[in-house]
């Protein structure tokens, strides 16, 4: 196990996040179907956006540690359903990205994510300045050793 899973829509930054967190280039390329690498399963995000798999999300989360839903700041619309972050018995952590874009408005992605009920950490992060990808980081190294909190 030992893995982590993240989740979110389409343009959220999944796929970048994961690439800051590896040290590798920010090229961007749509994620086209699951993506297991380096202790992170990067989910297309389709499966959050059409309720019929919502399912699949669920299913892969009995195969990570946590979960980290990410949220765009300069998001205008809510991305989960009300409290679907309770569908998962894994501790599921928020993460709001593009914090650093002059449209982003990170108050509101945090009530979105309290919406879906994240009740836990929410980090800030621009993997573009590198806003919060240190701590990012070293949560993934902690969570790859087995050490699991939802601190």
């Amino acid at each position: 196990m030992n893995e982590i899973l993240l989740i979110g829509p389409v343009g959220c930054g999944k796929t970048t996040l994961k690439k800051a967190l590896l040290g590798q280039d920010l090229a961007y390329r749509k994620t086209q179907a699951l993506d297991f690498s380096h202790k992170l399963i990067d989910c297309p995000g389709e499966y959050l956006e059409i309720p019929r798999y919502y399912h699949v999300i669920i299913d892969l989360s009995h195969r990570a540690s946590e979960i980290w839903a990410l949220q765009s700041a300069n998001s205008m619309k809510a991305s989960y359903p009300p409290n679907f972050a309770k569908s998962f018995n894994r501790p599921v952590i928020g993460v709001i990205t593009k914090s650093d874009r002059d449209d982003s408005n990170v108050e509101q992605a945090r009530e979105f994510l309290h919406l879906a009920g994240i009740s836990g950490k929410i980090w800030i992060i621009s993997a573009l300045t590198g806003e919060g990808i240190d701590g990012l980081k070293r949560r993934l190294k902690r969570v790859s050793a087995g050490h699991v909190s939802n601190r």
